[in-house]
């Protein structure tokens, strides 16, 4: 069953849709949808308030946002089977917590997409806020499975405490992508300003674009081709093309096992 849920007007209040996930709303008929109840700001107001609500024929659990807003929060939070579509920009914490199931988002999508994933597929065709796949405030322990791709740019402190699972950036970053990372892979395609991988335990970054800088506490390792970056003892790894400067850290802490991959052609600067 696909589930279409069409925002009515333009809202200014946040609303938080964590309840309406695609495998508890599968059965439902469209007057019951309609009567769930979802906090916005300080109140809560029933989804028929705010959304026209569409059940079409569908072999997997599905549902689709027309419409969508900024201001709509959690959009499949906790998801572990199915699938979501939003049509539009999302606000924060999309894909939270996921365990399953896949959410494409065409738009841009707010602060802490995929925050502590386990599992599944995000894709966000635009942009992304601070904090991609990482731990919510006071938290130590970000995302750890699944996968996370941004086909535009990504803000500040992506992967933070990561500790499994790939982030893929088609574009650019901000600073301290991977900070506190424990394992895991980030690839970013675009460019990094700096402070990558800071306080890194485990895990590996790979940047295609250029690097201003690389923190004095990773030591260089040398000139690398077509890596095999293997995220867990048993896995196969994934093959990484092109020729890349390597780095081991971050050495402010004890043992690490961090390692950063530079491209050679667009950081001449660092060889």
């Amino acid at each position: 069953m696909e589930i279409i849920l069409t925002l009515k007007e333009d809202i200014t209040v946040p609303v938080e849709l964590d309840a309406l996930l695609p495998e508890k709303i599968d059965n439902m008929d469209v007057e019951e949808i309609k009567n769930i109840k979802i906090p916005q700001g300080r109140t809560t107001v029933k989804v028929g308030e705010l959304f026209d609500v569409e059940i079409r024929e569908s072999d997997t659990p599905k549902m689709t946002i027309k419409n969508s807003s900024i201001k709509l929060k959690r959009v499949g939070e906790g998801m572990t089977t199915g699938e979501i579509v939003i049509e539009g920009d999302v606000g924060m914490h999309v894909g939270a917590e996921m365990k399953g199931g896949r959410i494409v988002v065409n738009g841009n999508a707010d602060n802490w997409a995929g925050r502590g994933m386990k599992g599944g597929e995000l894709v966000i065709k635009g942009n992304a806020g601070n904090y991609v796949g990482s731990a919510y405030r006071g938290g130590y322990w970000g995302m750890s499975g699944g996968t996370i791709v941004i086909e535009g740019n990504a803000g500040h402190e992506i992967g933070e405490y990561m500790t499994g699972g790939k982030i893929h950036i088609k574009g650019n970053v901000g600073y301290f992508a991977g900070i506190h990372a424990k394992g895991g892979l980030i690839v970013i395609d675009g460019d990094v300003p700096g402070r990558l991988g800071a306080e890194m335990i485990k895990g590996a970054i790979v940047v295609n674009g250029k690097v201003s800088e690389i923190l004095p506490s990773f030591k260089y390792k040398g000139i690398v081709e077509n890596p095999v970056i293997k995220i867990k003892k048993k896995d196969e790894g994934t093959k990484i093309e092109g020729v890349y400067h390597m780095f081991a850290g971050d050495y402010v802490n004890n043992k690490p096992k961090g390692q950063l991959y530079i491209s050679v052609d667009r950081n001449p600067h660092l060889g």
